[in-house]
């Protein structure tokens, strides 16, 4: 609960950078993620839980650089099963849960900025906290875990009105191995509104 207490203060400051001054803009999306490599090793379904936060501000006309703040809820309910790590064996129902909390910086380069369709490429990269959680009965396992990671993108603006876009991209998040855990990734398909210029 205080993590969206956290995210709501960041979404009020992001949407209130617009007032500084037209090259700046915030966007606001929801988030749907398709798990890849380690990720579906633990959990193969699509997530319909997240979002994302970005705000940027243009160095010329076709080039923004900003920052972005995202939370991803992966779930799986596996099957009653008797299932075995280090050497222990258990049998019953496993709830599996992947947190993934993106913080990272980027840069965007935006085709026909002007126009109103814009679309553009992008990458970046940051730190990801990532908790990986298995509930099975009263016995859970957990990781918390940072790691360093980086994204490339594609999408577009569709600029309907003065100040206001409707924004729709995908990116793929992958974060990197971290010690002796392995690193996780994901495409993220998102769909949002971008406010300011």
């Amino acid at each position: 609960m205080k993590k969206i207490k956290y995210y709501i203060v960041i979404a009020a400051l992001a949407i209130s950078f617009n007032s500084f001054g037209q090259e700046w803009y915030t966007t606001l999306s929801y988030d749907m993620s398709v798990p890849l490599g380690n990720t579906r090793d633990f959990i193969q379904k699509t997530s319909f839980r997240g979002f994302s936060i970005n705000v940027g501000r243009y160095v010329t006309d076709d080039l923004d650089i900003n920052l972005r703040f995202s939370w991803h809820t992966f779930y799986e309910e596996m099957p009653y099963d008797s299932y075995t790590e280090d050497s222990r064996t258990i049998t019953g129902k496993q709830f599996r849960y992947i947190n993934s909390f993106p913080i990272t910086a980027g840069t965007r380069y935006h085709f026909n900025s002007g126009g109103e369709v814009s679309p553009y490429v992008g990458l970046g990269l940051g730190a990801y906290s990532q908790n990986v959680r298995t509930d099975m009965g009263i016995y859970y396992a957990e990781t918390k875990k940072w790691r360093f990671g980086f994204y490339p993108e594609v999408g577009l603006f569709w600029n309907f009105s003065y100040g206001t876009a409707l924004y729709v991209n995908a990116r793929y998040d992958n974060s990197l191995k971290a010690g002796d855990y392995e690193g996780l990734s994901y495409l993220t398909f998102s769909v949002g509104f971008k406010f300011g210029n």
